[in-house]
């Protein structure tokens, strides 16, 4: 479902993310953990297209790098990012719709 090949991502001129490898099939939970500064937000924010990244992001078979934020968004693709108020009286499913 997502598949992610040395990815590398980019602040300006700086290189911050270094062939990072990922596999998330489909009805998997993954947690990027590790403590700050190690590259989690930098990983969600390149493959979601607000950074810029090389290397490879698949969603479904089609390949996400290059795209805008908003095309891989139309796509299926999302996320939350932390502190982010929420809809009490929605499902979670309804929340990440609308997030």
């Amino acid at each position: 479902m997502l598949e992610i090949k040395d990815l590398h991502a980019f602040y300006g001129k700086s290189h911050v993310l270094h062939g990072v490898d990922l596999v998330v099939n489909q009805g998997e939970i993954v947690s990027l953990l590790g403590r700050n500064g190690v590259g989690r937000s930098t990983t969600v924010k390149a493959t979601m297209g607000q950074v810029h990244s090389t290397g490879s992001i698949r969603f479904k078979g089609e390949e996400m790098v290059g795209l805008k934020a908003f095309q891989i968004a139309h796509k299926g693709l999302g996320y939350v990012p932390e502190h982010r108020d929420i809809f009490p009286t929605l499902t979670v499913e309804q929340n990440l719709i609308l997030g």
